[in-house]
């Protein structure tokens, strides 16, 4: 993949082409599949909260798991219903305010924790779900990372800035009415629940959950499979809040 390709797929989500989303979300099912939860889990019922268009879970399903995804969009979850296989199952729902009666051998939070307001509650959800010997999956990007604002979604030039939601909050709100001048309070909504790497691992410890694998990484699996990059770890624990792109963590009960 060329420089100038790799610069279009920058910051591309599901409102710009549903289908391509999905498609690189099964890519992204597949690379946590083999790489994270069979380690521990071959086979079992996997809940995935947040699952969007669904492609995640496809890429489950092809491999024998029972899957369940919890989206907290109604759109979203009837477009996952009539693009997915039919057996998996769409619930609609909010994982701050819900919980269900089933439990799971495998939960995933892929790129989802960073956005939830009452993060102490859903923990507390997800692990009263959580099957005996199961495990939770958790990526995010550490909120002081280069793009942990999540800017690179935005339409204006601000995208291809990093670090630049570390400003003050009154002044990226300033710069986002000025520059963006659309969708700000989604954008206010991602400066102000995203998550540092301690303060995730202190509502872990909180939650009596215990992390049993954490992997940081210079180029994170996500980035990889859309820019047709190689994987690559940060190994050092010191600079980890700011030059470590993506953390990804395993849970257990």
């Amino acid at each position: 993949m060329n420089f100038l390709r790799r610069l279009k797929n920058f910051g591309v989500t599901a409102s710009h082409d549903r289908s391509a989303y999905r498609d690189f979300q099964i890519r992204v099912g597949r690379f946590y599949r083999d790489h994270l939860v069979r380690p521990y889990v071959s086979a079992g019922k996997v809940l995935d909260i947040g699952c969007a268009e669904g492609g995640v879970l496809m890429a489950f399903a092809e491999a024998g798991y029972d899957c369940t995804g919890l989206e907290y969009s109604a759109n979203r979850v009837q477009y996952a219903q009539e693009q997915s296989q039919s057996n998996i199952n769409f619930l609609w729902g909010d994982i701050e305010r819900w919980v269900g009666s089933e439990q799971f051998d495998v939960i995933l939070l892929l790129d989802v924790f960073e956005h939830l307001d009452d993060k102490s509650a859903a923990l507390h959800h997800i692990r009263q779900m959580l099957a005996p010997t199961g495990i939770i999956i958790i990526s995010f990007p550490p909120f002081r990372s280069a793009y942990g604002g999540h800017q690179q979604v935005m339409r204006s030039w601000l995208k291809f800035m990093p670090y630049v939601h570390l400003l003050p909050e009154n002044m990226y709100t300033r710069l986002l009415q000025r520059v963006e001048r659309q969708h700000i309070e989604s954008h206010l909504r991602n400066y102000r629940t995203g998550t540092t790497i301690r303060q995730f691992e202190k509502l872990v410890q909180q939650s009596a959950l215990k992390i049993i694998f954490k992997k940081k990484y210079l180029i994170r699996p996500r980035q990889a499979l859309r820019f047709d990059l190689k994987i690559r770890t940060y190994p050092l624990n010191w600079g980890q809040e700011y030059l470590a792109t993506g953390v990804d963590y395993v849970l257990a009960g």
